[in-house]
């Protein structure tokens, strides 16, 4: 019954008509009692829910959709296959990622006794012996010379009694007498896995939300047409705030932990500016976070954004925008759970809040972002035909002439997938 139930609500999540409301709480309410048997239908109602905390129908599912969110991680059925769910972000489970610097020093000072190295990852224990000498206190480096141990048990004599492998490695690279490019090269050639250990605070997609202000429900079908984009460049935001560095710093935070229980990360969020974040009010609580990077990471000439898209306070998506001589270069991702939604009017109004930004009038796109250079994931979510929907045009001649060759085969055939 459990199934039938989920089947049946996944198949309502995205109607908004008359009786919906009503027909999705019920359901909900069967859910929040039920227990179910496998990993995937647990991660299946997990991403319903999140779906619904972002686009919810009215008060009272929005209660019952955040009361269920807010103790997921006490479901017997999660708690039974939280191993199972490892990375899916659900909170309860553990996250396990070969984490860059910036992101890495950020779990480590937030939740230092979570972080531990996955030491069946590391392909090449040689590398991380090797810099043991730096990584230990001069007084300790005698002691490496006499004894032999292997590389894993003097992580464990080097770091404090109440200190994790993870973070000692992490703290000791940070604290090198030498520039931050430099740790970051010795830091990264390690090649270390980390795992985050769920706890109190820790990131998760479950609970990731920003409060700013009363939910917009939707009563109407959700916008999936194509937006014109000439007419979006030129439509300015309904408001923009600049925050406070406090404020600042939740949005980063948000951003940062948004990559992280996805097995992501990004730059311009890893080394986002708390002193430089404004909030694009897009309507209907669509928002745009723009992020700016603190000024030892800017680039030369290009100024660099990454933009957190939040529909209710729930992150939806994530933008990389770099202006340069008024033309910019988007990179544009919309999170699964809500891929097949409202991506055109959202990105419609990224096209705006970035030529509002930073003056650009041209926009390109980067091959890899359509499925080039072996991105998988780009090729999978139909990211060619998103971008060739809304106008734009490869320049190479014989990429224009097969895309004209799969369109007619589109037409002749029906159900054609190219």
């Amino acid at each position: 019954m459990s199934t039938a139930d989920l089947r049946r609500l996944e198949r309502l999540k995205t109607r908004y008509d008359a009786g919906s409301a009503s027909r999705k709480l019920g359901l909900l309410r069967r859910l929040e009692r039920e227990r179910l048997r496998s990993p995937g239908t647990v991660l299946r109602l997990h991403e319903v829910l999140c779906f619904l905390r972002a686009y919810p129908d009215d008060g009272d599912l929005l209660k019952q959709v955040e009361r269920m969110l807010a103790g997921f991680e006490r479901r017997s059925d999660l708690r039974r296959h939280a191993a199972a769910l490892e990375d899916s972000g659900i909170a309860g489970c553990d996250i396990v990622y070969s984490f860059f610097v910036g992101m890495a020093e950020w779990l480590a000072a937030h939740w230092p006794d979570r972080l531990t190295v996955e030491w069946d990852q590391l392909e090449e224990p040689g590398k991380l012996e090797r810099v043991l000498h730096l990584l230990a206190l001069y007084s300790e480096t005698p002691a490496l010379d006499e004894l032999s141990y292997p590389v894993r048990e003097w992580i464990d004599r080097l770091k404090g009694p109440r200190e994790t492998d993870g973070a000692f490695i992490v703290r000791r690279t940070r604290a090198l007498e030498a520039g931050p490019r430099l740790r970051e090269s010795l830091y990264e050639d390690l090649d270390l896995w980390l795992r985050l250990a769920p706890g109190p605070g820790t990131p998760s997609r479950t609970h990731a939300h920003v409060s700013r202000g009363p939910a917009v429900f939707q009563t109407g079908p959700l916008r999936t047409g194509r937006p014109d984009l000439c007419a979006e460049v030129q439509r300015p935001p309904l408001g923009v705030e600049t925050l406070s560095r406090r404020e600042g710093q939740r949005i980063i935070d948000l951003a940062r932990g948004s990559m992280v229980t996805r097995s992501r990360d990004l730059d311009a969020f890893a080394y986002g500016d708390p002193e430089d974040v404004r909030i694009f009010d897009c309507g209907d609580r669509l928002e745009l976070a723009a992020i700016g990077m603190i000024p030892e990471r800017c680039l030369l000439l290009e100024a660099v954004y990454g933009f957190l898209t939040l529909k209710n306070g729930v992150p939806i998506g994530y933008v990389l925008s770099s202006g340069l001589f008024g033309s910019s270069e988007i990179a544009y991702n919309v999170f699964e759970t809500w891929r097949g939604g409202e991506a055109g009017l959202v990105y419609g109004r990224v096209i705006g809040v970035t030529h509002q930004l930073l003056g650009a009038d041209t926009f390109t796109i980067y091959p890899y972002q359509l499925g080039g250079g072996g991105n998988r994931e780009g090729l999978e979510s139909g990211s060619w035909w998103f971008y060739q929907k809304l106008g734009f045009r490869a320049r190479e001649p014989e990429v224009l002439a097969r895309m004209d060759s799969e369109l007619r085969q589109m037409k002749r055939r029906k159900g054609y997938r190219t």
